[in-house]
């Protein structure tokens, strides 16, 4: 019987590029020619279909059993025969995201050569059912792809495996100069690509979350350089590096004789970024005095300089960031949560390097040439791989730091991982392979995860909340006020929509349960809302506003268990 297997292409999704096929009666014969293509490709069959394959010792190299540490590109790439490896993926999604990153990986330093991933059958089964059939004229593969007849027309959408919020979002091209800016192949790079362009096509505020080295200005800078006020001045400050009692005149200016120090008129920021943007770092470290005081120039689009008497109109696209957990600092009432909402019209992470490594090579070379000014001599692949098994606690600010400091000792040539791992030592850094995390803190991994999810969860419910109220709190029900709120709702409900695509994270059935069900009721609502505002105020009074309530409730149960069971 031939070999069943998906082919994983290198297309824009995972999704537009799985396809079915049969490695035929020679699966040799099938490989050498498949590798003979233009496009490199990824073949997953099940572990035990590697066995036969194994034996094909002219045509592949076996690499064993992938390591859960190492990404597939540093297994697989560089090799002159098709090499196979057992990836010990758990859940398809993941493995879809590693051939991706794979495949970006290959075609970027223009290989051509096909790879042979295998799997548990289960995880075979749902990439199966979730390929799309080739399209006519397409012939991917030298042999035919297959639709077994036996095989359903369709498949209910909840058998198949949830998709990444990147596959949902329609993906919209991608400027060259955007690409070379924020580096990466990863999935949470190309995301947080497609949020920049988003964003860039509104005026809304923005507000970045991330940990300190991760890139949160550039990201600033990028929404800044995309949008229509590219032109105009991209104003930047440090509200955590102004003393608190600066601060305001900073952001908003003074008036001469307004305090001891005011000897003549002084331009807020604010005022200085007119027609372009103001970004608001580490807006976590504000004082409440200073949160009440941009709030009202968001909402008013007014500010009044210390010592004035009028309001001026001001036009400035705010985007904040912090690398402060400011969901959780409104909850202790240590930040406005009006302030909060506002900023969160859409929100970006900038994620830490930790959590996608197969970038760290990209990014060293990045730096790299920018350190040394040469873009022709690159690192040694074994420093790629010494670099990779650092965890990297200040991200990519300390890898251009460790980089700038290889560079400064030993120059741009003849280096080894004997002169990184000197550079780790003489930073005062344990070695780069002492800092990986031992096993034992690898345990409860999923238990973190459903608490950060449901804290998400969490946070958008209460979101969604914020941004009903006007109507079915203040009974605002004309029509400028809910198209306002139609808007603002929609957002929080697409996110509530991704969130409820993960229900192993939700921890147990039933939470998952109750927030698909207030998903579901919240769509009912917002169907009413466009015909009969009043009607629907009157189905949020009598029964959607007790529902919000049990969801929360039932969220914070469920994390007082996980905590428990920590």
């Amino acid at each position: 019987m031939a070999l069943r297997a998906v082919r994983i292409g290198a297309g824009p999704t995972a999704a537009g590029s799985l396809q079915r096929c049969e490695l035929g009666p020679d699966p040799g014969r099938f490989l050498v020619a498949a590798k003979s293509r233009s496009s490199p490709a990824v073949y997953v069959v099940t572990d035990e279909d590697l066995t036969p394959l194994r034996a094909l010792r002219d045509v592949v190299v076996d690499r064993g059993r992938k390591n859960k540490a190492k990404a597939l590109s540093r297994l697989l790439l560089g090799r002159d025969k098709i090499p196979l490896v057992s990836g010990g993926h758990t859940a398809s999604g993941q493995l879809i995201r590693s051939a991706r990153t794979l495949l970006n990986h290959a075609v970027k330093q223009g290989e051509r050569n096909v790879f042979v991933v295998g799997t548990n059958p289960k995880l075979l089964e749902e990439l199966w059912q979730r390929a799309r059939e080739t399209a006519p004229g397409t012939d991917p593969t030298p042999a035919t792809m297959t639709r077994s007849p036996q095989d359903p027309p369709k498949r209910a959408a909840a058998a198949n495996p949830p998709p990444l919020l990147l596959d949902l979002l329609p993906q919209l091209p991608v400027p060259e100069k955007l690409r070379q800016q924020f580096v990466g192949v990863a999935a949470e790079i190309q995301l947080v690509r497609q949020l920049i362009l988003r964003a860039a096509a509104s005026d809304a505020p923005v507000l970045i979350l991330g940990d300190t080295g991760t890139g949160k200005e550039i990201v600033a800078r990028l929404i800044h350089d995309q949008s229509r006020r590219r032109f105009m001045t991209f104003t930047s400050i440090n509200c955590g590096a102004i003393p608190r009692e600066l601060l305001e005149s900073e952001l908003f200016g003074h008036e001469p004789g307004s305090h001891s120090q005011a000897f003549q008129r002084k331009l807020g920021l604010w005022s200085v970024a007119q027609g372009g943007t103001l970004f608001l770092d580490e807006i976590g470290d504000l004082a409440p005095e200073h949160q009440v005081k941009i709030l009202r120039a968001l909402e008013e689009g007014e500010i009044r300089p210390i010592g004035g008497i009028k309001d001026m109109k001001v036009d400035a696209r705010v985007i904040a960031a912090t690398n402060r957990d400011l969901f959780s600092m409104v909850q202790a009432d240590e930040f406005r949560e009006d302030l909060y909402y506002r900023l969160r019209s859409l929100m970006i992470f900038t994620p830490p390097l930790r959590d996608h490594p197969e970038d760290i090579p990209l990014l060293a070379d990045y730096f790299w040439s920018e350190v040394t000014r040469d873009a022709q001599n690159g690192l040694a692949r074994e420093i790629h791989e010494e670099l990779q098994d650092y965890r990297w606690p200040g991200n990519a600010r300390e890898l251009k730091a460790v980089l700038s400091s290889l560079f400064t000792l030993f120059g741009p040539k003849g280096l080894t991982v004997a002169h990184l791992r000197a550079v780790f030592q003489f930073e005062g850094q344990a070695s780069a392979r002492g800092r990986k995390p031992k096993a034992r803190e690898e345990i409860g991994l999923h238990r973190v995860e459903c608490l950060r999810h449901l804290r998400r969860v969490d946070e958008v419910v209460r979101a969604l909340s914020v941004a009903l109220r006007p109507v079915v709190e203040e009974r605002r029900t004309d029509a400028g006020t809910v198209r306002a709120v139609q808007v603002a709702a929609r957002h929080r409900q697409e996110e509530l929509e991704a969130l409820c695509l993960r229900p192993l994270l939700f921890h147990r059935e039933a939470t998952f349960s109750c927030v698909h069900r207030l998903k579901a009721r919240l769509g009912d609502f917002s169907k009413l809302l466009e015909t009969d505002a009043e009607r629907a105020v009157s189905s949020w009074t009598l029964e959607l506003a007790d529902e919000f309530r049990q969801v929360l409730s039932t969220i914070f149960e469920e994390v007082e268990l996980l905590l428990k069971q920590a």
